[in-house]
């Protein structure tokens, strides 16, 4: 087939450039994404820098990478610079040739970008959107607003800087306290979302990010630091990915300082699931990714999932690196590996970070509670008749003690529970099992046991339908008063 050429259709540089704003990123997204440009940039130091003016207000990113020379410089500020399908090299955390501006042009009106390479002269480049909607040309401009951010970069490097912010405080005057709030909270929010990105980069030293003349901290989201140590399952590779699992500790292990502080900006509950990293550079945190939902019991699991620049594609990666989704070989082993997770995860939840569980060890095993499915399909809460306690209870009594039992169950206070799990789950979670039994516990235990002896039941079974009931089996130590 022969194609026959017609007109060049160029768009429309006012439309087109103002387009570039709406590819969805918020201030988080789109500071990281200027982030990963001063790592392919092999930067070791990344300083992100900014002042509250009202409508003057600035944010800049500068580090001391390789730095570009003018044509660079030029090359680096035109749209769809790079071809998506070009091979990278391993460090960089580019595709499209787009981040830095759609980046910026989401957040303002103005970005110039200041650059250095060693043995070339300083050299800047600035869009203005205004300026290019006004003369409706895509004309760069040699400009920067203050001399001053030219000394920001030394022998090499690359400062981007960000002025008109419009989408953050508008016009605001600077005496205006609501929006200047809002943007020193938006910047806390950055903080936050650096430090868990890039936190591989930061635990291995590969860089330095200096938030507002502050070190950044790592925020590692599978807790490696806790005590006791999260379990951390074997590292599995298929290709360029590489799975692994982490099941946190139980939250009554921690204590309540240690549960608020590690919860992240989200809590616990949010940030279970999968966390899915291109080269060490997180790009999903706390998803199943439609694989399984977000429930309480799951809430231990994590999932770290790493692959290569080099399946890009594969994972269908987006222009913000916010988003990706996994092929169908690999869904089908995140899959198996989240059930896994997910199994651990509820043993060690439901158990209250028991290490084993009497109803899985222990055919003989009694619970105080049951649950049951009415024929409505709805669950219901039952007292096990066949507690011991509960037993000899009914034995005593059986017309009493059942209708006080029905009584019981028919007022169990699930809207409570609930509403106080949903207000603060720390009334719950944090509750620690005591490593011994109290005074109280051992008497009722050693009661029990006198009666079933009294009955002519033997001392073995006395003893093993004692300590197979809950709670005295969380207490191997009662069974040596048994005797």
């Amino acid at each position: 087939m022969e194609y026959k050429k017609a007109e060049i259709a160029n768009p429309s540089p006012k439309s087109t450039i103002n387009s570039y704003r709406s590819f969805g990123y918020n201030l988080s997204t789109a500071i990281a994404d200027i982030v990963d440009n001063s790592i392919s940039a092999n930067a070791t130091e990344i300083s992100i820098d900014y002042k509250w003016d009202g409508q003057h207000s600035f944010i800049f990113i500068a580090d001391n990478g390789d730095g570009m020379n003018c044509d660079e410089l030029v090359l680096a500020m035109t749209p769809g610079s790079k071809d998506p399908e070009e091979e990278r090299a391993a460090n960089d955390l580019g595709r499209f040739g787009m981040g830095l501006k759609t980046a910026s042009f989401s957040q303002c009106k103005r970005l110039t970008c200041i650059s250095k390479r060693a043995d070339y002269a300083t050299v800047k480049r600035c869009w203005d959107i205004d300026f290019v909607n006004q003369e409706n040309e895509w004309c760069l401009l040699d400009f920067v607003s203050d001399e001053i951010f030219l000394s920001k970069i030394e022998n090499s490097g690359t400062l981007v800087l960000w002025e008109k912010l419009d989408r953050i405080v508008g016009h605001a005057k600077t005496d205006n306290e609501s929006v200047k709030n809002a943007f020193y909270q938006e910047m806390m929010n950055v903080k936050q979302h650096l430090s868990l990105v890039f936190h591989k980069f930061i635990e291995n030293k590969r860089i330095t990010i200096i938030f507002q003349n502050e070190k950044l901290e790592a925020y590692n989201p599978f807790l490696l630091n806790l005590e006791p140590k999260p379990e951390m399952g074997q590292s599995e590779t298929f290709g360029n990915v590489e799975i692994i699992y982490f099941i946190l500790p139980h939250m009554s292990e921690i204590g309540k300082e240690k549960y608020e502080k590690t919860g992240g900006s989200l809590g616990w509950f949010q940030h279970q699931g999968f966390y899915v990293y291109r080269g060490d550079r997180l790009l999903v945190a706390g998803d199943w990714l439609g694989i399984e939902k977000k429930r309480d019991y799951s809430k231990l699991a994590r999932i770290s999932v790493n692959f290569t620049n080099e399946n890009d594609f594969n994972w269908q990666l987006d222009i913000k690196k916010s988003t990706a989704t996994p092929p169908i070989e690999i869904r089908r082993e995140l899959t198996r590996i989240a059930k896994i997770a997910i199994m651990k995860s509820a043993q060690r939840y439901n158990w209250r970070g028991q290490k084993t569980s009497s109803e899985t060890t222990n055919p003989n095993f009694e619970p105080l509670w049951k649950d049951e499915i009415t024929r409505e399909g709805l669950k219901k809460y039952k007292i096990n008749r066949k507690h011991p306690i509960i037993s000899l209870l009914i034995a005593e009594n059986s017309k009493l003690v059942n209708k006080a039992l029905k009584l019981l169950e028919n007022n169990v206070p699930i809207e409570l529970i609930l509403s106080n799990q949903n207000e603060d789950p720390v009334y719950h979670e944090l509750e620690k099992q005591p490593e011994t039994p109290s005074d109280e516990l051992i008497a009722l235990a050693v009661e029990l046991y006198k009666i079933y002896v009294s009955q002519g039941i033997t001392d073995s079974l006395a003893r093993q339908q004692i300590m197979s009931a809950t709670p005295f089996n969380l207490f191997p130590l009662i069974s040596n008063y048994l005797k």
